[in-house]
């Protein structure tokens, strides 16, 4: 018997594989930089080139870019130097073949540039990568019998689940151009020295045909003056920043579920209207891995039985989503940081953070999170010039409450540092700040959905043997419908003869069925 179906799209994980590389190299100084005094920062990113598929394996290429700043001892100039490590790895991932689209996420686990001598830096950094390939697929969902059941003499049973299909799964970038203009108390730039882009946790909001996003975007600049008089010169700035992505079959009433990361930076120093070196241009490129889902309640054919004939149904098991929510949490962060050697007098310029997972565990009460926040502070000694660096790791251990949700369901983590401040002088510093946590949860459900009906002749013993009136006694248990199935007389009848408002009954009841 043909059945009314509905579609529901589901999108599931095809292939998966994650992978570390150890990148090193030492890096000598140009001979118009000059030596090595202190390191006062350093930064690093991964740029991914390529991501080729073949039969069993994924071929990456890229590259991790890295830069230092650093005093010399000569006028305690601030200088900087850049360079990039190549890297090229082959990643087992069974199965896949050469058409297939081929995400990546990735982080800097961690790095370290220390000197060698004066001269000379070394440089050695874990890249850890995800790579995934995701599939959209469809599950097929009775809802109704065709015509008129009743009619055909089949009584039908419905069932109401809540479903959160997937409605949007693509890849897409969202691209970022700024500028920002020296105030006029700022002398002109002769080249920068060191930057520091921090982007806070975008918003995003689904709309028709478009997602929206919203952030900002905080930058911070060393730079040496185009005249070569004044010393090192500081600019800061906050920039919001909001567009939009064309997505087709957005729609406002989707959940969002998406995961992003910069691919790529690129900084540049321009000239204004009047053509003095007053302008930084900043581009940026955001991968977008983004999931929309539309949650609905789906009425399905739960349950069907014949009245005259014997119905036969097929059933499949089928796996589904059946809601979203978040789970989030709030930590206090508060820790005392020392900083040996650091004068009364110095001035702070500049803080640079971030907070970083080490681990998550999953217990009863939820998800116990590990990590720690990593600072580095830039000061600088205005008496005779001479800058300080402090670095420090907080760590941080957080349990956010995921009650009654199984590991399987949980979702990425977001970890974000709000309302930082830091305070102190000399050698003892504190830093305050909140972070805060968010994990998507999707809550997996099992159903065993009917595929197929058939209607054909019942056993002609068994029928001949069913009596034409029975006395019936509820037991504990029981269901009108399971009474009505295993009589094979319709629910309508059963609430008739009985005196019946609702579908409802209980154990003791007294009931007369006639056939």
């Amino acid at each position: 018997m043909e059945l009314e179906k509905r579609k529901i799209y589901m999108d599931r994980m095809k292939y998966k594989a994650g992978t570390q590389i150890a990148l090193e190299d030492d890096r000598n100084l140009q001979d118009n930089k000059p030596d090595i005094a202190r390191i006062l920062g350093q930064k690093g990113y991964i740029r991914l080139e390529e991501l080729k598929p073949a039969s069993d394996h994924v071929t990456m290429r890229g590259k991790l870019y890295y830069k230092v700043l650093y005093q010399s001892d000569e006028e305690q100039e601030i200088c900087s130097v850049e360079g990039s490590i190549p890297f090229e790895e082959q990643v087992h991932m069974d199965g896949i073949g050469t058409e297939e689209l081929v995400q990546a996420r990735w982080e800097l686990d961690d790095m370290t540039i220390g000197m060698i001598n004066s001269r000379k830096l070394s440089v050695q950094a874990v890249a850890c990568f995800e790579l995934f390939v995701e599939e959209l697929y469809e599950e097929q969902v009775s809802v109704n019998l065709p015509g008129l059941p009743r009619e055909m003499g089949i009584e039908c049973r419905k069932k109401t689940l809540n479903m959160a299909g997937i409605a949007v799964l693509k890849k897409d970038i969202f691209r970022i151009r700024e500028e920002m203009e020296l105030p006029q108390s700022c002398q002109n730039i002769g080249s920068l020295i060191w930057e520091d882009i921090e982007m806070s946790e975008l918003e995003f909001r689904a709309v028709e045909e478009k997602l929206f996003v919203k952030g900002e975007i905080k930058a911070f600049f060393l730079y040496a003056p185009q005249n070569g008089e004044g010393g090192t010169q500081i600019f800061g700035t906050t920039i919001p920043i909001s567009g939009s992505v064309d997505c087709q079959g957005c729609m406002e009433d989707l959940i969002t579920d998406i995961r992003y990361q910069v691919s790529q930076q690129d900084i540049e120093v321009q000239e204004d209207f009047d053509g003095e070196r007053r302008v930084i241009s900043l581009e940026m490129t955001i991968d977008l891995y983004m999931k929309l889902y539309r949650e609905e309640k789906i009425e399905i054919l739960a349950d069907c039985y014949g009245l005259q004939k014997e119905v036969r149904l097929e059933r499949k098991e089928t796996q589904y989503r059946s809601m979203m929510t978040k789970c989030t949490g709030k930590y206090r962060l508060s820790e005392e940081v020392s900083a040996e050697g650091v004068p009364a007098g110095a001035k702070l310029l500049h803080c640079q953070t971030s907070a970083q997972k080490e681990g998550q565990t999953q217990t009863e009460e939820g998800v116990e999170i590990l990590g720690a926040v990593e600072a580095d502070f830039l000061l600088q000694d205005e008496s005779d010039g001479k800058f300080y660096r402090i670095h420090a790791e907080i760590p941080f251990k957080y349990l956010l409450e995921t009650s009654g949700i199984t590991a399987s369901e949980l979702g990425s983590l977001k970890i974000c540092l709000e309302n930082l401040s830091v305070a102190g002088a000399g050698e003892a510093w504190e830093v305050k700040g909140i972070l805060s946590f968010e994990m998507a949860v999707f809550r997996r459900a099992k159903e065993d959905m009917i595929q197929e009906v058939e209607l054909c002749e019942p056993d002609a013993e068994k029928f001949k043997k069913m009596p034409g009136m029975v006395g019936y006694v509820v037991k504990s248990g029981d269901s009108l419908w399971d009474i009505g199935k295993k009589y094979m007389v319709s629910l309508e009848s059963l609430k008739e003869m009985n005196h019946l408002t609702r579908d409802e009954v209980h154990e003791g009841d007294k009931m007369l069925i006639i056939r």
